[in-house]
């Protein structure tokens, strides 16, 4: 797919990955939907892209409702009048899950899966109303082809999600709908930095190095561009690059 003109909604769009995201497809002349719970973070990367030249708006969206999902959605066709792309990137990480209060893991499955699935299937149904191609693209994790015995719910959650996109494989046949994801390992983001803290030297030792969030914005343009990808699992790594997991 050919970006320039095309309508994306990004979800988690104000900060770290997201933020790559929304300004890598702004910079090859998508305009984007920055859709964020925080809307101070979300407002300021929809200025930044405005300022470098750039098509965006930002709209509020906590994607634990549905409801705030589908409405940042129906925005792109509201202010660009077409819907090509949906970057489902909104996510959390860490969990107790042995703790006195379940309320921790069930954010956890709510916001990196729940919320996955109520993205992809409004976006699916908004494209086949519309009757165009469409890309949907799922942001997962190295820890959803690995075990992460210090967070379980969230390796969980990211293997989900590589199973999920690889199950709509066939939706680029049925309807023109391309579904992948992308499975970075650490990247620098304020996201990484809360959860571990102390850790990030030894996590750059354990991989390798840290991700630039740029670095897997530009596998979501690959993922984009690239045609003959639908159910794809993208691996993003630093010793390895982009390459695909089968």
């Amino acid at each position: 797919m050919d970006i320039r003109d095309t309508a994306a909604v990004v979800t988690g769009g104000g900060s770290g990955i997201g933020r790559a995201m929304a300004e890598a497809l702004a910079a090859r002349g998508g305009c984007v939907v920055v859709a964020d719970l925080d809307a101070a973070g979300g407002q300021a990367v929809a200025d930044a892209i405005l300022g470098s030249g750039g098509r965006a708006v930002f709209h509020r969206c906590d994607v634990r409702h549905t409801e705030d999902v589908a409405n940042a959605i129906a925005a792109a066709v509201e202010h660009y009048g077409r819907l090509d792309i949906v970057c489902n990137n909104a996510g959390v990480g860490g969990e107790d899950l042995f703790g006195d209060d379940d309320a921790g893991w069930k954010r956890t499955v709510d916001i990196n899966f729940t919320a996955m699935i109520e993205g992809t299937r409004i976006a699916v149904r908004e494209m086949r109303r519309r009757g165009t191609p469409g890309v949907v693209v799922n942001t997962a994790s190295m820890g959803g082809l690995v075990p992460m015995p210090g967070s379980p719910v969230y390796a969980a959650t990211k293997a989900g999600i590589i199973h999920f996109t690889r199950s709509l494989a066939g939706l680029a046949e049925e309807c023109g709908v391309r579904v992948n994801a992308i499975c970075p390992t650490y990247t620098d983001t304020p996201l990484v930095r809360d959860v571990e803290g102390d850790r990030i030297e030894e996590l750059k030792a354990q991989v390798g190095g840290i991700l630039a969030p740029e670095d897997v914005a530009a596998g979501l343009i690959e993922l984009i561009e690239d045609d003959t990808r639908a159910g794809a699992v993208m691996r993003v790594t630093v010793r390895g690059g982009r390459d695909f997991a089968r």
